[in-house]
């Protein structure tokens, strides 16, 4: 069960990071002042204001992760179980293969899905830890992820948009055709720049299942809180939201 849980959180959480990036490239940063502009001729150019230096994000260890994730509680007021790092790492290896083996449309989806996405996070510091309620169903996961770079951030920051032109997709694998629709829900998180959707994912057998994915970049680490089962859709915003603003305020 465990295994099972664990690989279904790991696929989840990492497409939900694939498809926050699914709209192309996001706008440029700001710039960093480095390029000089061009010398203005007869004339001299006022002094320049000197920049004041952005600060440069904490580099965390995946030991320093799980300690963070180690502190943080469920909605029950039970700390989570840190997963151990080679069962992070297979099932980061399992996720790449599923999603490299599936379709997916719009093809503007199928890139970032498929496995483009995934291999961002190698070399990066990694943490999850997860909760589960075997009388409700309910299970809650966090993912925090460091070390990855600017350009991957700025994607998962600006995802709003991103995330409405992956809005409706079909992924196939194996023959099955399963029905994926992502609907934004608003006012999860009190974290500043935080986006929380809802995924539910139709099987051919009638099936639906549900998850409620909190994420925001934070101190130059990727917070990912996802949800599922429990009494209503409420309740497992309510559990999203409260994972992420736990870690987010442990993350200094």
């Amino acid at each position: 069960m465990k295994k099972s849980v664990l690989g279904i959180f790991g696929a989840s959480a990492l497409l939900a990071i694939a498809v926050s990036g699914c709209g192309g490239p996001a706008s440029p940063q700001a710039a960093d002042s480095s390029t000089a502009a061009p010398a203005a001729s007869q004339t001299t150019a006022p002094p320049t204001p000197t920049a004041t230096p952005t600060p440069t994000a904490k580099a965390y260890t995946a030991e320093q992760l799980a300690a963070i994730v180690a502190q943080v509680r469920d909605a029950a007021d039970r700390r989570l179980t840190v997963l151990p790092t080679g069962d992070i790492a297979t099932t980061l290896e399992q996720t790449k293969t599923m999603l490299a083996s599936i379709d997916v449309k719009p093809a503007e989806c199928k890139e970032l899905a498929a496995a483009s996405t995934v291999p961002s996070v190698d070399g990066a510091a990694m943490a999850i830890g997860m909760s589960t309620d075997t009388g409700t169903g309910a299970a809650t996961a966090l993912s925090l992820i460091a070390g990855l770079d600017q350009s991957f951030l700025a994607k998962v920051a600006d995802s709003s948009e991103q995330l409405a032109k992956c809005s409706s997709m079909t992924m196939t694998a194996s023959g099955m055709e399963i029905a994926v629709t992502v609907k934004a829900v608003p006012g999860v998180s009190s974290v500043p720049g935080a986006v929380a959707y809802r995924t539910d994912s139709s099987l051919p057998d009638g099936r639906t299942q549900s998850t409620v994915t909190a994420q925001v970049v934070h101190q130059g680490v990727v917070l990912t809180s996802v949800a599922s089962g429990g009494a209503s859709e409420a309740d497992a915003v309510k559990r999203a939201g409260a994972l992420l603003d736990a870690a987010a305020a442990l993350v200094k």
